[in-house]
């Protein structure tokens, strides 16, 4: 099981910029990403569905208690800076998130750094580290609202990159076995696919690859 964690919600919306609230955009790319894994036949838990504000306790807890042994928190960023980030706890070997990094880069976003805080007590400087016991969480930063060479790429890419971390973390951590019925170079025959295979009772989703 992997939990999904669309970060802020409510009456925190976490960084603005550009008209975008990130609280927005972590619930969109949370709930694609479940859709995304759920197709592929990973079980997901999410720490919400909607516009819900949650308290770092009870975010954790969550996470805690949903019984999945990795989380993905999305973020966006903002206040100075450009590209992807991916944050690991200070007792992590940090393999998992240098996958993720990869994956965020392969899909199309630089990626800024991959990197672990502590915090003055010397523990982990994030509660989503800090809090949620054994599961070993990912904070994935997909790029910097205030930077236009970002939006640019996040306004086009974010489900994608948002699938590229979610496909990184399964490689890493489960075996995932995928069947593909063809390849076209016309969208158009792709989507007739897709279809017939979902009335027929498939898991069916579209991939474009350049």
């Amino acid at each position: 099981m992997i939990i999904i964690d669309a970060g802020h919600g409510g009456t925190d919306p976490g960084a603005c910029a550009g008209g975008i609230r990130e609280k927005d955009w972590t619930l969109e790319v949370s709930l694609h990403q479940q859709s995304f894994l759920n197709n592929l036949g990973i079980q997901t838990v999410l720490t919400r569905t909607s516009d819900k504000g949650l308290t770092p306790i009870e975010r954790t807890n969550l996470v805690k208690r949903c019984g999945g042994s990795i989380c993905i928190s999305n973020h966006f960023n903002a206040g100075g800076g450009k590209g992807a980030e991916v944050i690991h706890s200070i007792y992590s070997d940090g393999k998992l998130a240098k996958a993720a990094g990869h994956a965020l880069t392969s899909a199309g976003m630089p990626l800024r750094r991959v990197f672990s805080r502590k915090g003055r007590d010397d523990r982990d400087y994030y509660f989503m580290h800090r809090l949620t016991g054994s599961v070993e969480t990912l904070i994935v930063e997909y790029g910097f609202l205030d930077s236009t060479e970002d939006m640019a790429k996040l306004r086009a890419l974010r489900l994608k990159l948002a699938e590229s971390v979610a496909l990184a973390v399964v490689k890493k951590t489960q075996s995932v076995y995928v069947v593909q019925a063809g390849a076209f170079q016309e969208k158009k025959r792709a989507l007739t696919l897709c279809t017939e295979l979902r009335e027929k009772g498939y898991d069916a989703i579209i991939k474009e690859e350049r």
